[in-house]
């Protein structure tokens, strides 16, 4: 009966097509998070400079300047907002978040993989309800027509889209790394991990 169940996973593995395709979504997903994460953090510094020089200049010269930039607050909120949870979804591929491999080390080489694959399994599950929580949020909103406070013709369920996105992301991380766990051996699972989170974390992509 497992051999059945484990035959079509052992295929894919050991397919070239089926890893191509899977490194081209790697690198889609990856290019998704990184450069939502990077426009969304630059378009809320900027949003906030401006609106803080608009400010200074009305109240230095009161008499000629009366800038007000009533939607830029609002605007960069949501521009940070959408940059920390694709940043947060790009941090799973590049193994960047904490993580304490200290009491793995102690384990039997069996045990250690069988507890990283049980945490990923247990992130898989969070990050998807994660996921399906922040759709039913957006759809919430879409069906009770909520707008923007300061953006008032735009639907705030357009802003709150970065929540389902950006956990699907992190779940597809996060299920990723059950798979290739899955298929490494025992003795060089924690070895890996160590490995992956000190290259990841300084080699730029």
């Amino acid at each position: 009966m497992l051999s059945w169940i484990a035959k079509p996973f052992v295929w894919a593995h050991h397919s070239p097509k089926v890893n191509r395709v899977f490194a081209l979504l790697d690198t889609f997903i990856a290019s998704i998070n990184k450069n939502v994460a990077v426009v969304g953090l630059l378009a809320g510094v900027i949003i906030t400079a401006i609106n803080v020089f608009c400010r200074y200049l009305t109240g230095l010269f009161p008499d000629y300047f009366h800038l007000s930039l009533t939607w830029a607050e609002e605007m960069a909120r949501y521009c940070f907002l959408w940059s920390a949870f694709f940043g947060a979804a790009y941090g799973f591929r590049k193994g960047v978040h904490i993580s304490v491999t200290m009491l793995l080390e102690r384990f039997p080489p069996k045990i250690a993989k069988a507890c990283v694959i049980g945490i990923h399994t247990l992130n898989s599950f969070f990050l998807a309800f994660m996921a399906y929580a922040g759709a039913m949020v957006c759809y919430d909103n879409y069906l009770l027509g909520y707008m923007s406070e300061a953006l008032h013709n735009v639907p705030l369920w357009i802003f709150l889209l970065c929540l389902p996105l950006a956990f699907f992301g992190a779940t597809y991380r996060s299920v990723e790394k059950i798979y290739e766990v899955s298929w490494t051996e025992a003795n060089k699972v924690v070895k890996n991990a160590e490995v992956e989170m000190i290259h990841d974390s300084v080699i730029k992509d």
